[in-house]
């Protein structure tokens, strides 16, 4: 740990005491958790940010979809990126944004007539009740360096996992060091028991290009320079996936989780790709959306979005069972 996050450890605790000190009022049923008339399926994690809960959101979207359900999808604002992104990839569901997913939750039946509400980053927002909760968990960086925000990534305490239904690992494919990974499931399998374990990779679903949104073909991308543009949860898994292609990346301009570029930003990405003759840059689906308004600015490159989805290798029948055992109670 740095000795800056050294500094910041009062914070950690006291922050992990708030947390605390509000999950057991949840338990004493102090604070109160509100039921909706309609199932109510929560996808969240317990760190912040990378865990691939945006995919899982759209496959668990698509699943249900063809099921016949009514869905609408309720979220936060995280400077709107996740909520335009989830709209565009999930056309025709209802996306509603707000803190309150109670009030949210309730115009979602009242105007949707809806029989189920998807909470998007839901394991934390305990005042509504929930019928499934799914916690994805990364298996490239499963629980930081085991600090709660802000001296780490962790939300709340590692023993939160206990109320969780399904832990979704992502990633595992980028895992080098399989023990590691079997040391995972053996720690979530001492947590929590009962949590089914479903283990799911992300693979390139296509390239497109941001001005057009033509398919661009990987081969023709492979022997070009590349470099990565990406602000967002894991950049490090952002690369890898990228390098599993083949592609030669030349640099990887970083950001912050859902930082909203400037054009000052653009403008040292553009001077750096004109002087080292880079051919495309390549960003990720939630970064497109930050980029469209500015997408003129970096004209001396390609400017290519990698889309992803995601696929469960491990456990999927099992995932589904329990996904839709709920409507039969």
């Amino acid at each position: 740990m740095s000795y800056c996050r050294y500094l910041l450890i009062p914070f950690s605790v006291i922050y992990f005491f708030i947390i605390a000190i509000r999950n057991i009022f949840y338990r004493a049923c102090i604070f109160r958790e509100h039921r909706l008339n309609v199932k109510v399926i929560s996808v969240g994690n317990i760190t912040w940010g990378g865990t691939g809960k945006t995919p899982l959101v759209l496959y668990m979207l698509q699943a249900m979809l063809k099921r016949g359900l009514k869905v609408a999808l309720l979220t936060r604002d995280y400077g709107n990126d996740e909520e335009k992104l989830l709209s565009r990839s999930a056309s025709g569901v209802p996306v509603l944004v707000g803190k309150d997913r109670v009030k949210t939750g309730r115009e979602a039946v009242t105007k949707y007539s809806v029989d189920t509400i998807l909470l998007d980053d839901g394991f934390q927002y305990m005042s509504l009740k929930r019928d499934l909760d799914v916690v994805c968990i990364d298996a490239t960086n499963p629980f930081g360096n085991g600090w709660v925000i802000p001296a780490g990534s962790m939300r709340e305490s590692i023993s939160g996992l206990k109320r969780g239904d399904v832990f979704l690992i992502t990633k595992v494919d980028l895992v080098e060091d399989q023990k590691s990974l079997f040391e995972l499931e053996v720690k979530l399998k001492k947590i929590n028991p009962n949590a089914l374990l479903v283990k799911s990779i992300h693979r390139a679903r296509h390239f497109y290009r941001l001005l057009d949104e033509v398919i661009v073909d990987p081969e023709q991308l492979k022997g070009k320079n590349i470099a990565l543009l990406s602000g967002i949860g894991n950049p490090s898994s952002f690369e890898k996936t990228i390098l599993k292609l083949g592609l030669n990346v030349k640099k990887h301009f970083m950001f912050r989780d859902h930082y909203w570029y400037k054009e000052k930003d653009l403008e040292k990405i553009a001077g750096y790709c004109k002087q080292n003759e880079i051919d495309a840059i390549i960003t990720t689906e939630k970064d497109a959306v930050r980029l469209r308004g500015s997408k003129d600015v970096i004209g001396v490159a390609e400017l290519i979005v990698l889309g992803i989805e995601l696929r469960i290798v491990e456990n999927e029948q099992a995932f589904f069972n329990r996904l839709f055992g709920i409507y039969n109670t």
